[in-house]
């Protein structure tokens, strides 16, 4: 039994050091760890660069998708829900929030669309006529 435990112990003294060091050279990924500007995606659980996604150039019959960065064909997905006066439909999370709670939908100018991930206003994917 003694050498058993004898045994036991170099093991686990010379296997410590190389995990401590695995563990110090490639941590967790985690919202903090974002270089650069990045931010983290908890849906995609990933970081990603400043601005968001740009909305991609979907078919006719889909939406574009932006918290799953996808085109989705018309009906699939969440659907905008029918919020009472004084809520707002919050489409990253598909639920009705009081305004003035979450992120806040911006006025977006002439064809620009709001974007929640970034909450800031980007162009139109196709430039109006005019």
């Amino acid at each position: 039994m003694r050498t058993f435990v004898r045994h036991l112990a170099l093991v686990v003294m010379v296997a410590l050091p190389s995990m401590a060091a695995v563990m110090i050279a490639t941590p967790a990924v985690s919202s903090a760890q974002c270089a650069n500007g990045d931010w983290w995606d908890s849906k995609a659980n990933v970081c990603r660069p400043p601005g968001g996604p740009l909305p991609l150039q979907c078919d006719a019959g889909q939406w574009w998708d932006p918290t799953g960065n996808v085109c989705r064909p018309l009906g699939v997905g969440p659907q905008p829900l029918a919020c009472e006066p004084g809520q707002w439909w919050d489409p990253t999370a598909n639920v009705c929030r009081p305004l003035g709670v979450g992120p806040q939908p911006l006025a977006c100018d002439n064809g620009w669309w709001w974007d929640p991930t970034a909450n800031v206003c980007r162009p139109p994917v196709v430039p109006p006529a005019g």
